[in-house]
């Protein structure tokens, strides 16, 4: 029997029952359609991580206490201090520029208006990662951080919903933390996100000095560098260390990663995302390929007294066995293109509601196709076996 031939008698025998062939597929139809999703969200993460990263530029490097050592010897790590970012201003020739950064919460308070909101504290290393972002006023000075000036930078959202749209920001005077502050810039509205409101719109950089009194530290949770040029990366990096071991000692626990290391370690663990998220989905389609086994041991049991007419005329074990295995696949891989439109559907469906980015990629519709072709034959071969082995005789005298 040819596969023409086989194919056909299998489209022939799911018409006949419409109804249970409908209830198999809707469980391929869910599967596949949860694989295409799950998929879709993770790749669409991965890309937008992947994008935010790269953005940043291939020059620049990140150095922070080694927390993990921490975390395992169970000891207090070495800190980063705003005179660190100093010493690698001064030692370290292959960088262009040093900014500090230490996270808190602050509360600023302008009339009856108070917000709490996230605070960076920085020093004048800030003039060169952000001056693009500034939309009027000035950053800091080196003599604004020396001198513990009284002297903050807003967000842009901050801005409006303290002063409105129309009365500028630029020297008024804001409470941060009870302390009043003299506003000396106003960054750009980054808009919102997939997840709402920006944080950077609803913010405040306040210098570093000023670190201890309101958050109890002077600690720098890390420092950003960025080298001369990408080539210099490298020896930017030793030249980094050599500064930390003089300052620290040679035993001195610091993490010191260039931009591309990050960005490498991110796609290897969004890619292990989007696989857990893909075998979730596959859990659904494990439960439709289960679905079709039950039904197609069934249809042979229904159909016995065919299989062995079919056999008394001359039909061979083969042609049995593929009559009831293309029944199989044929049903999982019309489920499969209806579980990919449906999966496609569905992840534009997420983007949209959930203003989260996915991506369908080929990738995972190849996934797609050949797991609802693998569910075919492997829930296919029992039944089909079962049939194909059937007694004639006794194939015959069932009722």
């Amino acid at each position: 029997m040819s596969f023409y031939e086989c194919m056909k008698l299998a489209l022939s025998s799911l018409k006949t029952s419409k109804l249970r062939s409908a209830l198999t597929l809707l469980g391929i139809v869910i599967g596949i359609a949860s694989v295409i999703s799950m998929m879709s969200i993770g790749e669409g993460g991965r890309r937008l991580v992947t994008m935010e990263l790269s953005g940043l530029g291939a020059n620049l490097i990140f150095v922070q206490p080694d927390y993990a050592r921490e975390a395992m010897s169970g000891g207090r790590t070495d800190s980063l201090t705003y005179e660190d970012a100093q010493a690698m201003r001064k030692g370290c020739p292959a960088l262009a520029t040093v900014s500090v950064s230490q996270m808190g919460m602050v509360a600023v308070k302008y009339g009856k208006d108070r917000y709490n909101v996230s605070a960076t504290f920085t020093d004048e290393g800030l003039a060169s990662t952000q001056e693009a972002g500034l939309k009027e006023g000035r950053l800091f000075t080196e003599l604004d951080v020396r001198m513990q000036r009284w002297v903050t930078i807003i967000g842009g959202g901050l801005a409006n919903r303290l002063f409105g749209k129309e009365e500028s920001a630029i020297g008024a005077k804001v409470k941060v933390n009870g302390q009043n502050f003299a506003v000396i810039g106003v960054m750009k509205e980054q808009g919102r996100t997939m997840f709402g409101e920006n944080p950077a719109d609803m913010s405040a950089y306040i210098p570093i000095t000023h670190s201890r009194r309101m958050t109890g530290s002077d600690d720098v949770a890390y420092i950003s560098c960025e080298a001369q040029d990408v080539k210099q990366v490298k020896e930017a990096m030793d030249q980094i260390k050599g500064v930390l071991a003089q300052r620290h000692g040679k035993d001195s626990s610091f993490n010191v990663m260039s931009s591309a290391s990050i960005l490498e370690t991110t796609e290897t663990i969004t890619r292990i995302f989007t696989v857990i998220l893909g075998g979730i989905g596959g859990i659904s389609l494990l439960v439709g390929g289960i679905g079709v086994m039950n039904i197609m041991l069934v249809s042979v049991t229904e159909r016995t007294r065919e299989v062995g007419i079919r056999k008394a005329v001359g039909a061979k074990k083969g042609d049995i066995l593929r009559q009831f295995l293309f029944e199989a696949i044929a049903l999982c891989l019309v489920g499969g293109a209806m579980g990919i439109i449906l999966g496609w559907a569905g992840a534009s469906l997420i983007a949209k509601i959930a203003k989260w980015p996915t991506y369908v990629s080929l990738f995972s519709i190849t996934v797609a196709v050949i797991s609802a072709s693998f569910a075919g034959v492997a829930f296919g071969v029992y039944p089909a076996y079962k049939a194909a082995n059937l007694d004639p005789i006794e194939a015959l005298r069932y009722e």
